[in-house]
């Protein structure tokens, strides 16, 4: 191969990596503008996440105003008891922590700087700490455990579970709605196996804990209590699609 045909050869590579970058630019640039995500809702308002940013809108309807627009993914927006806080799940440098911010925006307040993903799940009824769920110290990487940590930030508490993914506190905080294994997120529709989502009333003063839904052969996910019910997602029913069910703890 001559040293002219051999220059010739390398511009034209050259020529054309530098046109494949060029027309990729775009692709690269798109905004990852997920879906309406993570909904919430206070007394007077509802917060969602779009774009990866938080948004918050009146429960009677209107425009949605967004709170939050750092450079990085906000996911799972919890109202504080009050309406008047935000906390949620801020990834800005690679990793996931707990935030906090006011419903009329701001710049947010980091409360967890470890290493671990810390996923925000519910406040705790005094609106005092924050419930959040982490694989920081669980023996399996797949499995996360609950905390809380002050909406002031410092030392975490550690929950008295093996395994926790999502909760729900009761109103007097005696006890709480938990799943300790969730199908939530998985890649599958209609999940019947043994690894099902299972929802247990946990007592926090005898240490018990009872399973409310051991008769069903569906999972039950995302927990939320409210008054004398327990709200959560299944898709038992003849039709087995997810939808909106809710548990009378009196019955």
């Amino acid at each position: 191969m001559s040293y002219k045909y051999f220059k010739l050869l390398i511009m034209k590579t050259s020529i054309c990596i530098f046109y494949v970058c060029i027309l990729s630019l775009p692709l690269i640039a798109q905004i990852d503008a997920g879906l309406f995500r993570y909904p919430d809702v206070s007394k007077t308002h509802i917060t969602f996440t779009y774009g990866n940013d938080i948004w918050i809108m009146p429960k009677s309807g209107g425009n949605a105003e967004k709170i939050t627009s750092p450079s990085g993914i906000e996911s799972f927006p919890k109202f504080s008891p009050d309406g008047k806080n935000i906390a949620f799940t801020g990834n800005y440098d690679g990793n996931q922590d707990v935030y906090i911010t006011s419903v009329s925006g701001g710049v947010p307040r980091r409360l967890t700087s470890h290493g671990g993903g810390d996923r925000v799940v519910d406040w705790t009824p005094d609106g005092s700490r924050i419930l959040f769920a982490s694989g920081r110290e669980s023996p399996r990487n797949r499995f996360n455990q609950f905390y809380t940590i002050s909406t002031q930030g410092g030392a975490v508490d550690k929950l008295p579970f093996a395994y926790a993914e999502f909760g729900s506190y009761s109103p007097d905080a005696q006890q709480m709605a938990v799943i300790f294994v969730s199908q939530a997120f998985r890649n599958w529709k209609r999940y019947r196996g043994g690894w099902k989502a299972n929802i247990h009333i946990y007592n926090f003063k005898s240490n018990t804990s009872e399973n409310i839904s051991i008769n069903e052969v569906t999972g039950c996910e995302f927990p939320m209590w409210n008054g004398d019910y327990i709200y959560f997602t299944s898709d038992r029913g003849v039709d087995q699609r997810m939808n909106l069910w809710r548990y009378d703890i009196k019955k």
